[in-house]
């Protein structure tokens, strides 16, 4: 959770007000006590279990309804499925994601908790605002969740076929989850800052700095160049690498608790 809310702050410190990973930490522990670490991590409890469990579940349904064989699907068959069943599991949940956004990166004080970050985001702005930095979010999450499982799924059936149809040990599964999720990152990252930023302003009635998407990409470009479009990834490949490692190896030991089908 700490590197998560690190993460956030690099991302909208924009070029004006450039944080440096020392100068993030500081700029957290200047605000006192172990739960300013932790702020925005409530909600961020509450959309990760759907939204993992809705993209997992929902992944193995729709690739039935992209090819004809699943065990003969084809990488792009796995990224349209993946990618699919990524944007409908975030686009559920996301007032929460745009809530937990918020907590991580508003002034001290601004917010006490999730249901007041609600109410006051609602009379402030109006029920839109809970779908700020909606589109670059979809726009995003299409590739990230396809490259994701794409290819998660083709390494873990190459090696399942190498072993000759035997189960993945869950330390490999690990390693195949962290691979494809720091893949998967890299390809879409600049989508979650620009939607990191959408999501931030206009807290507490203040100005907005951008006009949509497009507006975001190009001034970022221009204030900071390519690297702006990249701030917060080192931390946030730290926090999602191992996580994503222990989501894939929960489903697919669970699945095999269960009796269901993991070959892919």
């Amino acid at each position: 959770a700490p590197i998560d809310r690190l993460k956030m702050l690099l991302q909208v410190s924009d070029g004006r007000q450039r944080l440096s990973l020392y100068q993030g930490f500081q700029k957290m522990a200047a605000e006192g006590g172990v739960k300013t670490y932790f702020r925005g991590n409530g909600a961020n409890v509450l959309k990760i279990a759907p939204e993992t469990a809705l993209k997992l579940t929902i992944n193995d349904r729709l690739k039935n309804a992209v090819c004809t064989d699943v065990k003969q699907i084809t990488s792009v068959e796995r990224v349209i499925a993946g990618g699919l069943a990524g944007g409908i599991a975030q686009g559920t949940v996301y007032p929460l994601e745009l809530l937990r956004t918020r907590l991580a990166v508003a002034p001290k004080g601004m917010y006490n908790g999730i249901f007041d970050a609600a109410m006051k985001t609602f009379r402030q702005e109006g029920p839109r605002a809970f779908y700020r930095g909606f589109i670059p979010s979809m726009c995003g999450i299409f590739p990230y969740a396809g490259v994701d499982i794409a290819v998660f799924e083709t390494i873990y059936a190459k090696i399942h076929d190498a072993q000759e149809n035997k189960h993945v040990p869950p330390s490999q599964t690990f390693l195949i989850g962290m691979a494809s999720s720091t893949t998967a990152q890299f390809v879409a990252y600049p989508l979650a800052l620009i939607r990191t930023r959408l999501q931030a302003q206009g807290m507490g009635s203040a100005p907005e700095k951008y006009n949509g998407m497009r507006d975001v990409f190009f001034k970022t470009l221009r204030n900071e160049g390519i690297v702006g479009l990249y701030k917060g990834v080192l931390p946030n490949m730290l926090k999602l690498a191992p996580a994503a490692g222990i989501n894939w190896v929960v489903f697919e030991e669970t699945k095999l608790f269960l009796g269901l089908d993991t070959f892919r």
